[in-house]
C-alpha cells in the first residue's frame, strides 16, 4: 500500500486558525497535537495526504502553516485525496455509508481530529473496496470524467488507474441503455460538466428512487439538477426507448393508479392534456370543473418525477382538510411517497414528515401558502431538487382571493427567491388548478 496520512484539523470560527491538528499512518501510527510543527514533521514525506471535506476546508488552512511551496506541492502533485466527494459517488445508495451524513463524517466524539483522521482512514479504505466492486465499464465512466478533477485525481493515481476518455460517451451510452434519454447531447455534459454528470451516473445506476442527491451537492453543485432533468426528465422529441416508457401520460396513469385512459370533457382530453404538459416541464392553468379530477393530472407527473428524476412536487393548498384527504387517497391505491406538514400534525408526526421529505421518500409534499414564510420549510426545499409547484385552488391569486389569504402574493416571491438561492439552471415550473375561472380570474 502507497504511503499515505490521514488527517483532520479543528479550526476556530472566531480567528479562522487551526487549533488542533489529528493525522494517522495507514499503518497505525498517530498524532493529536496543537503544534503546527509537531504536524508539519508527521506529515514530510507522505505521497498522499486524505481526509474529508479537506480539499476545500481544510487545506486552505494549511496553507497557513505549510507555506505556499508545498501546498502548491500538494495540489500541483495531485496528492489530496478528499473521501467527502468520493463517498456520494461510490455510496449513492440509501442509507448511504454509516460514517457520512451529507457532508459530515459520524464521528464518536466532538471536536476530535484525530478520531476523524481515523474515521477518514476507515471509510477511504471502503471506497477503494467499494471502487473495485463497481462493474468495469462504470469504473472507466468515472475515472474518464473525474481523473483530472481536482477532487478525484489524487485517488486515481493513488489506484494507478487511468483511461483513455475519448471513448466515455460511447462507454455510458452502453451502459446506461434505456436508462435515461439516448438523444440527450451527451457531450456537452463530459465536457463542462463532468463532475455533475458522474454524481447524475451514480444515483441513476442505483435504482432506488428513494436514493436522491446529498443536500450538499445540490448546493454545491447546482448543475447536477439541470443534468438529471435533461437525463430522465425531458422528453426527446425523436422518442427513444426510455422517453417512450417512462416519460408516458398514459403510461404513467397505468402504473400509478391502474386506469388504462384518462377522462375526457365534451371530448377534451383536459387531463391527458395537463399531464403531458408537466412531464415536457411547461408551466400551465389548468381550469377543470369541480370534480373532474384535477388531482390525479398534477400527481401522475409528480409521481413520475419523483420515481426517475428524484424530484420533490411541492402541491400549494388552503385547506389543510383537503391536504390529508389527498394522502390518504394515494394511500388507498398503495402510493405512500406523499406526506403533508400543517398544523394539525403533532410533534412526532411532523418529526417524521420533514425526514420523509429530507430522505427522499416523499416525492409529493402539501404544504399551506403561509408555510412558504417558514426558514425551516425554506432549509428543507433548499436541500431536495425540486421539479414542479402545484397551486391549488389557483383563483386565489385573483383580485379577491388574496384578500383573504393574502400568502398567495408571496408565492412567486419564493419561488423566484429559491431559485437564486439554488442557483438553478432551469426555472422550477408552476402548474396553477382551479374550478372558479371567470375571464377576469383567468387574466389575473
Amino acid at each position: 500500500m502507497k504511503r499515505i496520512t490521514f488527517i483532520d484539523t479543528e479550526v476556530s470560527i472566531e480567528t479562522n486558525r487551526i487549533l488542533d491538528y489529528g493525522a494517522v499512518k495507514v499503518g497505525g501510527e498517530a498524532l493529536h497535537t496543537t503544534s503546527a510543527r509537531e504536524f508539519q514533521e508527521f506529515i514530510r514525506g507522505e505521497k498522499f495526504l486524505c481526509g474529508h471535506n479537506v480539499i476545500h476546508h481544510d487545506m486552505k488552512f494549511l496553507y497557513q502553516i505549510i507555506g505556499r511551496s508545498s501546498f502548491e506541492k500538494f495540489l500541483n502533485e495531485w496528492n489530496v485525496i478528499d473521501t467527502l466527494y468520493l463517498s456520494t459517488l461510490l455510496f449513492p445508495k440509501k442509507p448511504y455509508h454509516a460514517l457520512v451524513k451529507d457532508d459530515k463524517l459520524q464521528a464518536d466524539e466532538l471536536n476530535n481530529p484525530l478520531n476523524d483522521a481515523k474515521k477518514s482512514k476507515e471509510l477511504f479504505l471502503d471506497e477503494v473496496r467499494a471502487f473495485y466492486a463497481l462493474p468495469g465499464a462504470l469504473q472507466r465512466i468515472y475515472c474518464g470524467l473525474l481523473q483530472d478533477r481536482a477532487e478525484f485525481r489524487a485517488f486515481f493515481r493513488y489506484l494507478d488507474y487511468k483511461v483513455h476518455s475519448d471513448m466515455i460517451a460511447y462507454e455510458i451510452m452502453d451502459y446506461f441503455k434505456d436508462k435515461f434519454c439516448s438523444n440527450v447531447n451527451l457531450n456537452s455534459f463530459i465536457n463542462e460538466a463532468p463532475i455533475e454528470l458522474a454524481y447524475c451516473l451514480a444515483l441513476i445506476q442505483v435504482e432506488d428512487e428513494y436514493s436522491i442527491t446529498p443536500r450538499w451537492v445540490v448546493m454545491q453543485y447546482p448543475y447536477v439538477d439541470h443534468i438529471m432533468n435533461r437525463l430522465r426528465a425531458n422528453p426527446c422529441v425523436k422518442g427513444c426507448n426510455y422517453c417512450n416508457d417512462k416519460l408516458d401520460a398514459r403510461k404513467g396513469l397505468k402504473t400509478f393508479f391502474g386506469y388504462d385512459a384518462f377522462r375526457s370533457f365534451d371530448g377534451i382530453p383536459l387531463q391527458e392534456q395537463a399531464v403531458t404538459a408537466a412531464i415536457y416541464n411547461k408551466s400551465l392553468l389548468a381550469i377543470f370543473p369541480t370534480g373532474g379530477g384535477k388531482s390525479i393530472t398534477f400527481q401522475v407527473p409528480a409521481l413520475i418525477a419523483g420515481k426517475y428524476a428524484r424530484g420533490l412536487t411541492v402541491v400549494i393548498s388552503p385547506l389543510q382538510s383537503l391536504m390529508k384527504d389527498q394522502v390518504d387517497n394515494l394511500e388507498k391505491h398503495q402510493i405512500t411517497e406523499a406526506v403533508t406538514i400543517n398544523g394539525l400534525l403533532d410533534p412526532i408526526e411532523r418529526a417524521e414528515a420533514f425526514r420523509r421529505v429530507e430522505e427522499g421518500e416523499a416525492s409529493i409534499l402539501y404544504i399551506s401558502p403561509e408555510l412558504l414564510r417558514s426558514r425551516t420549510i425554506e432549509r428543507l426545499l433548499l436541500g431536495r431538487k425540486i421539479s414542479r409547484f402545484v397551486i391549488d385552488e389557483a383563483h386565489c391569486f385573483s383580485a379577491w382571493g388574496h384578500d383573504f389569504r393574502v400568502d398567495y402574493l408571496y408565492i412567486a416571491e419564493f419561488i423566484r427567491g429559491l431559485c437564486e438561492k439554488k442557483n438553478l439552471q432551469d426555472i422550477i415550473p408552476v402548474s396553477c388548478f382551479t374550478a372558479t375561472a371567470k375571464p377576469n380570474v383567468i387574466e389575473d
